[in-house]
């Protein structure tokens, strides 16, 4: 027991002389080690978009990459804060509510609201840190079907309305990696990317009622397991992905710190693009 109390208090003198450090592309394999260990689906290429478009910050120990958060603008209005990761053996030494601190000041100086999506065990840091939560997002995974058909192309322009934001870099990004494949309705579109263990199909961006068919093609053509994460607003999928075994595995909550209301026609934003990209 000593041995155990010992320990902890040093851990805590050390992170307290810790400083937050912007990290650089050099980074991507060693976050990548992060988000493994914690079990999410992120790869390298998700990875990247942060380190290009947006701020990650770490804590480093010895040559260890200990923790990490990230924050990347969209627009000039607001950005997604994510990414928050701890390794195990130095979580709950307030590495993580620094982070989500020092990313949202970088947000909030240059007048952007910051939103995230967060686990039940992350709430509480976010509510500490005056987050508040907006609306509920369930995670969904089940297996496709591996018929590898799909649209050319789609809109995009219609995710910035219902997002609320120009994320084409983000989209963009997605579609030019090997393996995706877009779904196109007459007023929507949905998009299936490959992650670490598993696809990820998302953003789903349509009307309500397109909605289960886009899905449908998703899941037929998909290979492996497929993620999906479910807003408010795409509760009318949740029949079409029961009925091809999908099962719920976890829930979130979309929360803000300067916004009282979702961005965008929040309506039309059926699947987020991931936790981590909103």
């Amino acid at each position: 027991m000593w041995n155990k109390k010992a320990a902890s208090r040093l851990a805590i003198v050390i992170t307290d002389t810790l400083h937050p450090i912007p990290l650089h592309a050099a980074r991507v394999q060693h976050a990548l080690l992060l988000s493994r260990e914690a079990g999410w689906n992120q790869n390298a290429a998700d990875w990247s978009v942060f380190f290009r478009h947006g701020t990650v910050l770490g804590f480093t120990i010895g040559d260890r990459l200990a923790a990490t958060a990230a924050a990347l603008p969209y627009g000039d209005h607001f950005g997604w804060i994510s990414m928050v990761l701890v390794t195990a053996e130095w979580r709950r030494q307030g590495l993580a509510h620094r982070l989500v601190a020092a990313c949202t000041s970088i947000l909030g100086d240059r007048g952007r609201a910051a939103l995230l999506d967060a686990t039940p065990a992350g709430s509480g840091i976010y509510a500490s840190l005056g987050f508040v939560p907006l609306c509920r997002m369930e995670r969904w995974e089940g297996d496709g079907g591996g018929g590898a058909t799909a649209s050319a192309s789609a809109n995009l322009a219609l995710d910035r309305f219902a997002f609320g934001a120009d994320r084409r870099f983000l989209l963009e990004d997605f579609l030019s990696r090997p393996g995706s494949l877009v779904f196109q309705s007459a007023h929507g579109f949905a998009i299936l990317r490959q992650g670490s263990a598993a696809s990820h199909l998302g953003p789903i961006v349509a009307e309500p009622e397109e909605a289960p068919t886009l899905v449908a093609q998703a899941i037929h053509a998909a290979t492996g397991r497929i993620l999906v994460d479910v807003l408010d607003a795409g509760s009318g999928i949740i029949p079409k992905l029961i009925a091809h075994g999908f099962q719920r595995r976890r829930c979130f909550t979309r929360m803000a710190l300067g916004l009282t209301a979702l961005p965008g026609n929040p309506g039309q934003l059926l699947a987020a693009a991931g936790p981590e990209f909103g």
